[in-house]
């Protein structure tokens, strides 16, 4: 998701940017998300972000150990049930994840279905998100290095769950 590069990239992102189909996320992030990076991206977050009941925007922070890209428009996300945001998802589907990615900030709605529930030891539940559009946010003058990042305090135990997670959200996935 972030990229560290000494050169200016600007000209080819652009172009990049240009030519990237609103209606897919971009491939980079669908690697990105597969699941099989949890290690290089376990300090960052994902917002996303989802209408509360009294039509307010409602934030959350995703890990990567939530969150599994099948495809360039559909991702799996596992959810506490009881939680605000799995609540707000249920009630109205529409949602918005935001990341940096590629030296911009990416913003994807996206609509949510409840797939399943009571997974895992955590009792977690299971949206699919049906990506509807990616807008690309980036200035000509500066490139966004990172977004909201954390520190885990049990990195291996953590990364552990999220291996689970991840195998579980897999097990949800259509047959290919």
């Amino acid at each position: 998701m972030h990229r560290n590069e000494t050169r200016d990239p600007a000209p080819e992102r652009k172009a990049l940017d240009e030519r990237h189909d609103a209606s897919v996320l971009p491939p980079e992030l669908v690697s990105a998300l597969n699941g099989e990076h949890l290690e290089a991206h376990a300090d960052e977050a994902l917002r996303l972000s989802t209408v509360s009941a009294d039509g307010w925007p409602h934030g959350a922070q995703l890990s990567v150990g939530e969150v599994l890209a099948l495809d360039a428009r559909t991702l799996l996300v596992a959810m506490w049930p009881r939680s605000n945001t799995a609540q707000n998802m249920l009630r109205d589907a529409r949602l918005t994840l935001t990341l940096v990615h590629d030296g911009a900030v990416l913003e994807i709605r996206a609509h949510a279905s409840l797939i399943a529930e009571h997974q895992t030891d955590l009792d977690l539940s299971v949206f699919r998100l049906r990506v509807e559009r990616v807008d690309v946010h980036r200035a000509k003058y500066a490139e966004v290095l990172s977004g909201v990042t954390f520190r885990l305090h049990e990195r291996e135990k953590v990364l552990a769950r999220w291996r689970e997670q991840i195998a579980m959200l897999r097990a949800h996935a259509p047959a290919r």
